[in-house]
């Protein structure tokens, strides 16, 4: 009996040695590991030679991450580059616009001053031609207001000396003088004492002739008392000689 069971044991021993013996050849296996697109022989699990897989897995994945990130520093580079590119080509664009905006301003101050000249010039010009054109029509109508007045009186005489030199002092020459010595003439005939029935007196024949003692003291004898009296009735009441004289002679009286 205890042989039997000796026996038996010896029996079992010997399978479980024999299968442990085989255990690693059935466990021997090739893997092939794919990282990133590259294949990897990792190695052959066979009996008495392991390999270190999880070795060469991380330094494939290192070799991985190297690769992405020099691609991706490559895309920036050129995303930098490109950026860079267009901001100094949109520079030049800007200057190049500014540029052109201020020589088109600098024309426009340019063509504004011009046109502004060129008024100018135009503007003094049509003054002149105005002025001489005034000119003309003055110079005509003295000429024609110095035919159209005749002296009816002669020029001598002190009174009449008197009164030439007072007219000319408030400008009243020329054709003025003449129609003042035609009108006293007319009136007085330049007399100090001449007179009328009807109360006037003097050169200018006040009416009546103490009005000019307005003028000074001596009016009854004095001529240029008489005819500063005169000439500013004159001026004030017809404004000038000539006035004066026309109006005498369509009415006989000033």
């Amino acid at each position: 009996m205890k042989r039997a069971r000796a026996d038996g044991r010896g029996a079992d021993e010997r399978l479980l040695v024999s299968n442990a013996r085989r255990t690693p050849a059935l466990f021997g296996v090739s893997a092939l590991l794919v990282l990133g697109g590259t294949s990897v022989l990792a190695g052959t699990i066979s009996s008495g030679q392991p390999v270190a897989v999880a070795s060469v897995v991380a330094a494939d994945r290192s070799a991985a991450v190297l690769r992405a990130d020099r691609a991706h520093a490559d895309r920036l580079s050129r995303i930098v580059f490109a950026e860079n590119l267009a901001a100094q080509k949109a520079a030049a664009q800007r200057k190049a616009a500014g540029l052109k905006a201020h020589k088109a301003a600098m024309l426009h101050k340019q063509a504004v001053a011009n046109a502004a000249a060129r008024k100018a010039v135009a503007k003094k010009k049509a003054a002149t031609a105005a002025a001489n054109r005034a000119s003309a029509r003055k110079a005509a109508a003295t000429r024609s207001t110095r035919s159209s007045v005749r002296s009816t009186a002669p020029f001598t005489g002190s009174a009449r000396t008197i009164g030439r030199q007072m007219a000319a002092a408030r400008g009243w020459t020329g054709d003025q003088w003449v129609c003042l010595n035609n009108l006293w003439t007319a009136e007085s005939g330049w007399g100090t004492t001449s007179g009328n029935p009807g109360g006037a007196y003097g050169i200018p024949q006040a009416l009546p002739g103490t009005k000019m003692a307005s003028a000074g003291s001596d009016w009854r004898t004095n001529p240029a008392t008489q005819i500063k009296w005169g000439l500013n009735y004159i001026d004030g009441r017809y404004g000038s000689p000539c006035k004066a004289w026309n109006h005498f002679q369509s009415h006989r009286w000033y």
